[in-house]
């Protein structure tokens, strides 16, 4: 009896592994062409480059368990109606709040829009370089996407998977000094008011190599005003900081006994390749919100503002966008 039962079991066992085993086969043996980030995704870009010039590479693969086995050439394209539709999902009527097609003057394909997967391989890449290196060429209180999309392969064929042959690449140029800071220690007064209050964090954008900008107190990331609300700030060699609002209507005034940066730097004691980076920014600067001018409110912001990264010292530092979100 328990023979038979067991020989039943091993049966039924074989049977499903069968089935599985003919399903895998039927998998593999299917393959497309997509991009390896696909969709909407944020590529970080450091602007500490020497030439002026962010080289990148777009990784492209075959899809497939199975080896390639033959040349592919795959042809990419600019895809400004995947932008227009991806704005209005998100944003609607916010057309202030659009992303921006990044222009062509601040990108070049120096090998062409083909590439070719050679046989044997299941990933290209795609070669772009990227001009946003100069100071005021990208205004970053707005948003940029490049659009692309696969428009013809050589074999196989462009993945039919919504958004595999599609990559919106919203474009992140970073410095030392940008990055999500943290601003719960920073508090902000209304004057008369004997209350404070703060916000979770501010992220500094970059304006140059040692330069970042921010909103000024309390102004949101996604106000429609934001603009008027800019901010920047120099980290100088002597570790003050220098400000400098581009619009006079707030009165941005910074007290510069007060304001300076400091920089620790540690190894993580579990990954010790792992170089721990603290930034920390003390603040005192005053400001007035003007969003109704007929009833400007002075505020003033004391306290702290702090970075931390994570940094792989064993990879150089124009590779680092590729292993960590900064």
């Amino acid at each position: 009896m328990k023979q038979t039962i067991f020989y039943s079991i091993i049966a039924v066992l074989a049977t499903i592994f069968s089935a599985c085993n003919d399903e895998w086969e039927d998998e593999q043996y299917k393959k497309y062409v997509a991009f390896v980030r696909s969709g909407y995704t944020e590529i970080n870009l450091n602007s500490n480059v020497a030439d002026g010039v962010i080289h990148y590479k777009i990784p492209i693969i075959i899809s497939g368990s199975t080896g390639n086995d033959r040349d592919v050439t795959v042809t990419v394209a600019l895809d400004r109606d995947t932008l227009d539709d991806y704005n209005i999902a998100m944003y609607y009527k916010r057309n202030d709040l659009f992303f921006r097609l990044l222009e062509e003057k601040h990108y070049d394909f120096p090998n062409g829009t083909t590439v070719t997967i050679p046989a044997g391989e299941n990933v290209g890449c795609l070669d772009i370089d990227f001009k946003i290196k100069e100071e005021n060429e990208l205004d970053l209180v707005e948003k940029y996407i490049l659009p692309l999309q696969i428009v013809s392969t050589s074999e196989y064929l462009p993945s039919p998977h919504k958004w595999y042959k599609k990559s919106l690449m919203r474009i992140i140029p970073f410095n030392y000094f940008s990055g999500t800071y943290a601003a719960g220690a920073a508090l902000i007064t209304a004057e008369g008011s004997s209350e404070s209050t703060s916000v979770e964090s501010r992220e500094m954008r970059v304006v140059n190599d040692s330069a970042v900008f921010f909103y000024a107190g309390l102004c949101e990331e996604n106000a429609r005003d934001r603009a008027t609300y800019k901010v920047r700030v120099q980290f100088n060699d002597d570790h003050s900081l220098t400000f400098s609002a581009d619009s006079a209507k707030i009165n941005f005034e910074a007290n510069p006994e007060k304001c300076k940066w400091s920089l620790k730097e540690e190894m993580d004691a579990l990954q010790p390749y792992l170089m721990i980076r603290t930034i920390n920014m003390e603040l005192q600067y005053s400001y007035e919100d003007v969003t109704n001018p007929d009833y400007k409110v002075k505020y003033t912001l004391k306290g702290f503002y702090t970075l931390e990264r994570r940094r792989n010292i064993q990879i150089p530092e124009e590779d680092q966008q590729v292993i960590f979100d900064w």
